[in-house]
């Protein structure tokens, strides 16, 4: 009987802590600026430059984009998960500005305010993207993770079902499940990519 009542303890002493388990993970991130050729020779031709020029300056941007790259602390937990950026890895020579802090929870991201619990009482309002797989797979520090795309073919999530959904660098999953290891968001001026380079448990 002791050793039924032992086993069942530690049963159940494993369960409550995997589901209590915290990870610290380091995301690195890369934004590259885009400029739709179209845009371009819009402003270009507003002021008077020769297609010859246009040409020349869209090439060297193709070629060497500005950008910026930048790390992410990653504190996940069950009940909520921090992710912060650390301001002495930020390099490159696009500047556009970045977040500080963001709160995911729930599947939904919160700004950094000046408010007792750190965050902003109300999430992002911007729409949910619909994601559908693609049928590839990507490892990522060896997680087999499975691809999927938004239908407005926006953003890529690599989503591994082997950790914790509660791993997420800030990006709303909605209808799909699992620990995103990586991303891929495209917008009209600016393309990011965030993959995880360190995993870690912790206390």
């Amino acid at each position: 009987m002791k050793k039924l009542i032992l086993i069942f303890q530690l049963v159940f002493f494993t369960i409550y802590s995997n589901a209590q388990q915290k990870y610290r993970c380091v995301f690195a991130d890369t934004m590259i600026s885009v400029i739709p050729d179209s845009l371009f020779r819009s402003l270009a031709s507003k002021n008077n430059l020769s297609n010859k020029a246009i040409e020349k300056i869209l090439e060297q941007h193709r070629a060497n984009p500005p950008s910026k790259y930048y790390l992410k602390t990653v504190r996940a937990g069950k009940d909520r998960t921090i992710i912060s950026l650390d301001k002495g890895s930020i390099g490159g020579d696009f500047t556009r500005k970045i977040f500080d802090s963001l709160l995911y929870k729930n599947d939904e991201l919160f700004n950094e305010t000046l408010t007792s619990s750190g965050f902003s009482e109300t999430p992002w309002d911007r729409p949910k993207r619909v994601y559908r797989g693609t049928g590839k797979k990507l490892s990522i520090l060896g997680y087999e993770c499975d691809e999927f795309i938004s239908t407005d073919s926006c953003c890529y999530l690599w989503i591994t079902t082997e950790l914790p959904e509660y791993i997420n660098p800030g990006a709303r999953t909605n209808n799909v499940k699992g620990a995103v290891l990586g991303f891929k968001l495209t917008y009209t001026e600016t393309s990011t990519k965030s993959m995880l380079i360190k995993l870690e448990k912790v206390l």
